[in-house]
C-alpha cells in the first residue's frame, strides 16, 4: 500500500500502519523533500514535478499488486499518480483511497502563502482546520513545518486538473464528519472511476486518519485484504472524468 501525506506532513504520521496489516501488505510511505528525513532538500512547490520525481522510484518497488491512499494533498497527489503509472505503464492499482479532499476539478481557493507572514499563515491554516491548533505551542516544530507547507500549498493553488478518462480501477473516498471537507465535497469524485466507488464518514476532525480511535485503520486493513482477492484493473472504458 502506497501511502502520500498531507500538506506540511511527511511519511512519519504512516510509522504505525504496518502494524495494523499483518505480513502481506507492505506499506510503502512516500517521504517529499523538504521534511522529516529530507529535511536539506529543497521542497517542490508543483503536482506535476513531484509525479516525475516519484514514477522511476515507485516502478522500481511495486513488484507485487498495489493499492494508493493518500490523505488531503496526497490525495490529488495519489490520484495523480495513479494515472500516470496506469496510462503510461500499465500498472493501475488494486484501488484508488482518497481521504479529506474534494476532487480535483474543485480543488481552487487553497490558502495562499505569499504575502503571509509565518504566524499569519499558521493561523489561517489552524482556522481552516488543515494544521492542528497544538503547533501554536511548539516554535521548533512549527519553523520546520513551515518551508514545507509554504512548497505544498504553492503546489495546490497552482495544479489545475487535465481531464481524461475516468479510472478502471475502483475508488474508495474517506472523511471525517468535523471537517470541513463536507461529505457532498467528497462525494465529488464518484464520476473519476468506472470500477465502482464507495465513501465512509468517521468521527474526528481533519486528521481523523492519525487517531486510532477513529476505526479508519480496521476498515483499511478489510478493504485491502479483499482487493487482494480480485484481479487488476483492465483498459480504460469510455467517457471522461470532470
Amino acid at each position: 500500500m502506497v501511502c502520500f501525506h498531507h500538506a506540511g506532513g511527511g511519511a512519519g504520521q504512516f510509522r504505525t500502519w504496518q502494524d495494523s496489516f499483518g505480513s502481506d501488505v507492505r506499506l510503502l510511505a512516500v517521504q517529499l523533500p523538504g521534511r522529516q528525513t529530507r529535511w536539506s532538500e529543497e521542497p517542490m512547490t508543483d503536482i506535476g514535478t513531484m509525479v516525475e520525481a516519484l514514477v522511476p522510484p515507485l516502478l522500481a518497488r511495486l513488484d507485487r499488486p498495489y493499492v494508493v491512499f493518500g490523505h488531503s494533498m496526497g490525495g490529488i497527489l495519489g490520484y495523480e499518480l495513479t494515472r500516470r503509472l496506469g496510462e503510461e505503464y500499465g500498472r493501475w492499482p488494486r484501488r484508488l483511497i482518497v481521504s479529506a479532499t474534494p476532487a480535483p476539478h474543485l480543488r481552487f481557493g487553497r490558502p495562499n502563502p505569499e504575502g503571509l507572514e509565518d504566524e499569519e499563515l499558521v493561523e489561517s491554516l489552524i482556522a481552516a482546520g488543515t494544521l492542528p491548533a497544538w503547533v501554536r505551542e511548539d516554535p521548533e516544530l512549527r519553523e520546520m513545518m513551515l518551508p514545507p507547507l509554504r512548497g505544498d500549498y504553492a503546489a495546490c493553488r497552482a495544479y489545475r486538473h487535465r481531464p481524461g478518462p475516468p479510472l478502471p480501477c475502483p475508488m474508495t473516498v474517506y472523511g471525517a464528519t468535523g471537517d470541513t471537507i463536507s461529505s457532498e465535497l467528497l462525494g465529488s469524485w464518484g464520476s473519476y472511476t468506472t470500477a465502482g466507488f464507495t465513501q465512509q464518514m468517521y468521527p474526528g476532525d481533519h486528521f481523523y486518519h492519525l487517531n486510532p480511535a477513529s476505526g479508519l485503520l480496521t476498515d483499511l486493513a478489510e478493504l485491502v485484504a479483499a482487493d487482494a482477492a480480485f484481479p487488476p484493473a483492465g483498459d480504460h472504458t469510455e467517457g471522461t472524468a470532470r
